[in-house]
């Protein structure tokens, strides 16, 4: 997930370091919070467009929901409230109740009207299993991998490390808080072939000086660090996710903040510009198709199929129903792209399925929904026939800087394993 420049959060990002700040639970007794109106003129031009769309989209649930954000940084809440309400109607079963953008409207009435109306649809999906433990509370990952010869999880940190686990349950240190400049850790990836780890490192905050926002390529068997390819100084942005090309070796990551993806090749030193910016709207999960040809990117309001031969980009087709916005981990298994999906949702897994093209979304289905150890899921990594996400990383309770919050208020994160029919 990380910083969410999408348009549901992009208005509140001077308030917060962190998009998964916006995720605040809708309690019993919960009053209003006090809304602030920020700057309209930014708002004003994208509500515009979002009305634009919507013409030629009506209902779409997506739009509705950026476009019911856009007027609660006014803080008009009538026709917030109202926009909420189409959504809800417009099926797809956004839920609204863990965005901050909308916590003044916790104590009214009708919020939790839209909110027990849209739960009340889309009942809880549960099929996961826990299958690891890392038992460090206050780790705060963001991105995960998990690599099928040694069976190990590893998982990055905003604390500025890389830990590991396996089914013995301890943890291990993969990379040490800050070595050779390592940031806050976002997405992580296995090259299986090459018994290889990629790490974004991401900078978005005040950090030491000699950290470096790039990718840091790794042996798994020695942990030793084989490359870092800095992103330059000039582009700035925010790195999110990464994935590797397993015939090549080529790294492929997110700039969330610019809306496009650059690549490292084995043999340079630095990451190249791979898509321009505004190529994808809050470009965010990236996944690699398995014919080697197609690059599928997550952004604010679909996902994107890159051709890797001529960098074209457009997205998915897909039928009505198919809610493919705001997906944080992406992955591509048989034909079809599994992920989590945050943002517009407390978090669920979502699988779509493709055509034979990879070109359109010919049915989507929701995995996993409102699991009660769900606390801001993000990302995972596919293990076989399954599934392996991080259920809680529970990144809305820290801030980079400040001390973490009391080990009364923390747990430790779970991964859960859920099973993936290969049709």
């Amino acid at each position: 997930m990380w910083p969410y420049y999408a348009p549901i959060t992009r208005k509140i990002w001077r308030k917060s370091w962190h998009g998964a700040v916006f995720f605040m639970l809708v309690l019993p007794g919960v009053s209003a919070a006090q809304c602030v109106p920020a700057n309209s003129q930014p708002g004003d031009t994208e509500i515009a467009r979002l009305r634009d769309s919507l013409q030629k989209q009506p209902g779409n649930p997506v739009l509705l929901y950026n476009l019911a954000a856009d007027y609660a940084t006014k803080c008009d809440q009538a026709t917030t409230l109202d926009l909420l309400r189409r959504v809800s109607e417009a099926g797809g079963g956004l839920d609204p109740s863990d965005y901050r953008g909308f916590m003044f409207l916790h104590g009214i009435p009708e919020f939790r009207a839209i909110v027990a109306g849209v739960r009340r649809k889309n009942p809880p999906h549960i099929q996961s299993k826990t299958a690891f433990v890392i038992k460090e509370p206050d780790l705060f990952p963001e991105g995960m991998a998990y690599a099928g010869y040694n069976g190990r999880v590893y998982a990055g940190s905003l604390k500025r490390k890389i830990v590991w686990t396996d089914n013995a349950g301890q943890v291990h240190d993969f990379v040490k808080e800050g070595e050779n400049g390592l940031a806050f850790v976002g997405g992580l990836h296995v090259d299986a072939s090459r018994r290889q780890l990629w790490a974004v490192s991401s900078t978005f905050a005040p950090l030491p000086a000699g950290t470096v926002q790039g990718l840091f390529h790794y042996d798994l068997d020695t942990g030793k660090l084989l490359e870092v390819f800095p992103l330059p100084d000039a582009i700035g942005g925010f790195l999110n996710d990464v994935v590797v090309d397993p015939k090549s070796g080529t790294a492929y990551t997110t700039n969330t903040a610019k809306g496009n993806v650059y690549v490292a090749r084995p043999g340079t030193k630095d990451l190249s510009e791979f898509l321009p910016p505004d190529s994808v709207s809050g470009a965010n999960g990236i996944a690699l198709s398995s014919d080697g040809r197609a690059l599928f990117v997550a952004g604010d309001f679909g996902i994107a199929r890159v051709d890797l031969h001529t960098r074209s980009v457009r997205m998915l087709g897909k039928p009505p129903d198919a809610i493919d916005a705001s997906m944080d981990g992406l992955y591509f298994y048989r034909q079809s792209l599994v992920g989590i999906q945050n943002a517009i949702h407390p978090g669920r897994v979502m699988r779509f399925y493709l055509d034979s093209d990879f070109t359109r979304i010919v049915r989507s289905e929701i995995l996993e929904t409102y699991n009660p150890l769900f606390d801001t899921p993000t990302t995972g990594a596919i293990a076989g026939d399954s599934l392996l996400f991080m259920a809680n990383t529970q990144l809305h309770k820290a801030s980079p800087g400040k001390q973490s919050p009391p080990a009364s208020e923390l747990h430790d994160i779970l991964i859960q394993q859920l099973a993936l029919k290969p049709d």
